[in-house]
């Protein structure tokens, strides 16, 4: 069974995630199109700002948390978490990160052909 796993963009969280392939006048890119739900504000699509975090505040700060991992951590281990289980990521290592823990079903070459270079 998959783990259950949190989404927060900028610090609040989104309790829906849309994964989809980008399709320009009807085409495949190649390219990951992140979307999020936030509660009383919207649809918000994501920007695949690779790594903007080092420079800069990036204006979409993505986040996931693996709640089944959160869970089985002991009182004392959760405690002394400096990041509360929460790991910035892209919205291509967020893509990444789904498909490996089984969160998310899509061809392994669909992940392949995504490179940095196709993204920026």
């Amino acid at each position: 069974m998959p783990p259950e796993v949190s989404f927060r963009l900028n610090g609040t969280i989104a309790p829906m995630v849309f994964v989809n392939r980008e399709r320009v006048q009807g085409k495949l890119t190649g390219r990951w199109q992140i979307a999020v739900w936030i509660d009383g504000r919207g649809r918000f699509v994501i920007d695949n700002e690779m790594n903007l975090w080092d420079l800069t505040f990036p204006p979409h700060l993505l986040e996931y948390r693996n709640e089944t991992q959160w869970d089985q951590l002991t009182p004392l281990e959760r405690q002394n978490s400096t990041d509360d289980g929460w790991r910035r990521v892209t919205p291509t290592e967020l893509v990444k990160v789904l498909h490996q823990e089984g969160v998310m079903n899509c061809p392994s070459e669909w992940l392949q052909t995504t490179s940095s270079a196709q993204l920026n």
